[in-house]
């Protein structure tokens, strides 16, 4: 296949998901089909097919594209360490990923916990997500310090699901100030 094509072809799935991801949100996992993912794309089921055989199918490349960003980010913590500062730095890169993914994934997954957990992608999610609690609590970490970590978490993906007259990105970035905060604990 020449470039172009693999480009088109990419362009295609990236479209695919990021309105399949919109549709899962609003409407719910299990409310949304194939069909009405096509025609929000103004493409036949026929097409939908050539690239996506399955809702799961669709559902699992969404989470595999987040997954990507989520371990590179844990990777390149476990290369600085498990300072504050590295952690620190590691909450605000999730916070960014979790800004360049919208508030769209943070829905489908609270949304469809069952369903997205029990794709064999939604465990993997699950145990990154541990992971991301577990280097955020730090070395040799407390019950205090997980609390802390995950207490963090919360914040930031709660700030997609709220306040929805306030302004995204200042909503994002309050989100990350109180997640910060939280992180460090009492100084």
């Amino acid at each position: 296949m020449s470039e172009t094509g693999d480009s088109r072809r990419t362009d295609t799935r990236a479209r695919i998901l990021t309105v399949a991801l919109r549709l899962f949100a609003d409407r719910g996992y299990a409310n949304t089909s194939l069909r009405e993912i096509a025609e929000e794309l103004g493409v036949t089921k026929a097409a939908l097919y050539f690239h996506y055989k399955t809702k799961e199918d669709i559902v699992s490349g969404i989470l595999r594209d987040y997954m990507d960003g989520v371990h590179r980010l844990l990777d390149e913590c476990d290369e600085q360490g498990a300072t504050l500062a590295a952690r620190e730095k590691l909450l605000r890169d999730f916070a960014a990923l979790q800004a360049h993914w919208g508030g769209d994934l943070t829905k489908l997954i609270r949304q469809n916990y069952t369903e997205v957990v029990n794709l064999p992608v939604g465990r993997e999610v699950k145990e990154s997500h541990h992971r991301l609690i577990d280097v955020l609590a730090g070395p040799a970490p407390t019950v205090l310090g997980r609390t802390r970590a995950v207490a963090a978490m919360a914040a930031l993906q709660s700030a997609a699901m709220h306040f929805e007259d306030v302004d995204e990105a200042v909503r994002r970035e309050t989100a990350l100030v109180v997640a910060l905060e939280v992180l460090r604990g009492s100084t």
